[in-house]
């Protein structure tokens, strides 16, 4: 059976998730490079989850699978907060200057830039974001 995890939308829970990514990853016997890029993407997109996607004190679950086969490792995290498809914000542009520059905005674009494939799915009222990468070394 593949890893499993179930968190509440609470930020103390990052450091349980972050734990089992590690493991799981061990577990399933992918590299530490894999390791870190799925626990980089997975605490920005729950990171969001939890800030942006519920009501403030609002309780909800999110669930994380991570499952290795055919080559390629996938992790899905699934949450029942709030509609929102991360996938379709714009790419953020370069400031031209550091007075520019502003904070923040730039989560999404560190997770397509972390996996090798994204995609996300609207399901019985759960968001779905799906992260795939080839187990092969070297390859993001």
């Amino acid at each position: 059976m593949p890893p499993h995890l179930r968190i509440e939308n609470d930020l103390d829970s990052l450091r349980q998730m972050s734990a089992w990514v590690a493991e799981s990853c061990k577990m399933l016997g992918l590299s530490e490079a894999l390791s870190y890029r799925f626990d980089l993407a997975a605490n920005e997109a729950v990171t969001n989850t939890i800030s942006y996607g519920y009501a403030p004190g609002a309780r909800g679950a999110i669930e994380l699978r991570l499952d290795a086969a055919q080559g390629h490792a996938v992790l899905v995290i699934e949450d029942d907060g709030a509609a929102f498809n991360p996938l379709e914000l714009a790419e953020p542009q370069p400031a031209l200057s550091i007075e520019d520059s502003r904070i923040g905005g730039l989560g999404v674009s560190l997770i397509r830039r972390s996996v090798a494939q994204c995609d996300y799915q609207r399901r019985d009222k759960r968001n779905v974001l799906t992260l795939k990468s080839p187990i092969i070394e070297g390859s993001p």
